[in-house]
């Protein structure tokens, strides 16, 4: 009698470790992006967007800025990772048929406010602001005290800064027409330049 072949032992199902080694990476790098979230400017979870613009503590404000030709300002750092705006200036953005045009006014050194990041914000200039402002990250006598410190500014610097933006957009909007014009213009004299077949 033969002896018996031992039988071969039982395959490991290969695609199954794989799967459960792609899976652990997933969620390690699932937490790792948490913890880089939470280092660098926190979750967007404890942020919590207020409007205080109805607040009487703000009249004053509403008062300084209402008959500005403005629809937005912002001020402050803001971005997940907190790479976008500043404190060393305000950005503007005009209404209406001017509304994607803006300009940028620096902010003097004494005038800063630091830790302090505001939207104002109205469809046009009828309407009263409404000042967006995160609650749990502001304290509100630091936004009112930046508020205060560059509204005078605004009323100060806006009109002219603005112009010129305005200005500068419509002479480049007229470049560019020229431009595709000339490029029409062109292609027509190319495409007659061709002897009649």
């Amino acid at each position: 009698m033969s002896p018996s072949r031992p039988s071969p032992a039982p395959r490991s199902n290969n695609k199954v470790v794989l799967f459960a080694g792609a899976a652990v990476m997933v969620m390690a790098g699932a937490l790792g992006a948490g913890v880089m979230l939470g280092g660098s400017g926190g979750s967007a979870g404890d942020s919590e967007e207020i409007d205080v613009g109805a607040l009487q503590e703000m009249a004053g404000i509403q008062a300084q800025l209402g008959s500005l030709k403005l629809c937005k300002v912002q001020y402050g750092v803001r971005g997940r990772r907190m790479k976008s705006g500043s404190h060393e200036s305000v950005w503007v953005s005009a209404c209406e048929q001017d509304r994607f045009t803006g300009a940028r006014i620096d902010v003097p050194t004494e005038r800063q406010v630091q830790h302090v990041t505001f939207d104002l914000d109205r469809t046009s200039v009828s309407e009263p602001w409404k000042i967006l402002v995160d609650k749990n990250r502001v304290p509100f006598p630091d936004l009112q005290r930046a508020l205060e410190q560059l509204a005078p500014l605004l009323r100060e610097k806006t009109p002219e800064a603005l112009t010129r933006a305005i200005e500068e957009r419509a002479a480049a909007d007229r470049r560019r027409e020229e431009s595709e014009a000339a490029e029409r213009a062109r292609r027509e004299a190319a495409k007659d330049s061709y002897p009649r077949q």
